[in-house]
């Protein structure tokens, strides 16, 4: 079994085999990151988990600066004869801007959103509470999201570079 392990592992090294998103040689995808304040609960858990996130980037070098700006909607999804809601939509959209430490780099724009499903009680207070749920969980997705976004775009932001 080693030994198949072993081989594989030569054959995909062979073949040209690098990190999606690294750099070539290794080292951080994204690079040190720092996330400015944003406003409202889900603006303080994505900030919480973004720097959970991007702290493993941080390589001692000057980070780079996001802001981000966050707006949300509620749809009422699943309407009784009553004309109350059983269920909701909580839609979070996320525009980004990020600022490079280095002088002369590109700044990047972006959008990241997240949806979010969740039921509505008929208990009091019990739709304040799902709600509040769904944001943080829309919060922590998105805060996913966004590493992904940002190792991809500094990704193709390398790639560009190297074939200039």
């Amino acid at each position: 079994m080693r030994a198949l392990i072993a081989s594989l592992t030569l054959l995909v090294a062979a073949c040209g085999f690098s990190p999606m998103y690294a750099p070539p040689g290794g080292g951080a995808a994204i690079g040190p990151v720092t996330v400015e304040m944003i406003e409202g609960k889900a603006g303080h858990v994505l900030k919480t988990e973004l720097d959970r996130l991007l702290s493993v980037e941080n390589n001692g070098t000057t980070p780079a600066m996001l802001q981000i700006t966050l707006s949300e909607t509620v749809t009422p999804l699943g309407i009784r004869i009553d004309e109350s809601a059983t269920r909701a939509e909580l839609r979070l959209i996320a525009n980004y801007i990020l600022t490079p430490a280095a002088p002369g780099a590109q700044v990047m724009r972006g959008s990241v959103f997240t949806v979010v499903n969740y039921a509505i009680p008929t208990a009091a207070f019990g739709e304040i509470t799902a709600q509040d749920d769904a944001r943080e969980r829309a919060a922590e997705t998105m805060a996913q999201r966004f590493r992904a976004e940002l190792a991809l775009r500094m990704a193709q932001a390398r790639d560009e570079g190297a074939q200039r």
